[in-house]
């Protein structure tokens, strides 16, 4: 499975693992005015992380940038959510 994933996604496995519990939480924080307010840790629970740590590392991985300036920015309307499409 890793292999295949290697060569079809160009990333190993735990971190496409990782890009799609980050999608979803991107999603839900999209979606969902309520779990902008969530704490790391609540976030990273949400998503599956083992620790608050490896969300936040995940987090920024993907989004180059720590959840919190994500969700601000989200609050400050610069990420259109689907309610606006």
């Amino acid at each position: 499975m890793s292999q295949i994933i290697s060569h079809h996604k160009g990333k190993g496995f735990n971190d496409y693992i990782n890009d799609l519990k980050i999608d979803y939480i991107i999603t839900l924080l999209k979606e969902d005015r309520k779990i902008r307010n969530y704490t790391n840790t609540a976030l990273a629970e949400e998503a599956g992380f083992s620790t608050t740590q490896r969300f936040v590392h995940a987090f920024k991985a993907n989004t180059k940038m720590p959840p919190s300036y994500f969700i601000e920015e989200l609050k400050n309307g610069m990420y259109k959510t689907s309610e606006e499409i």
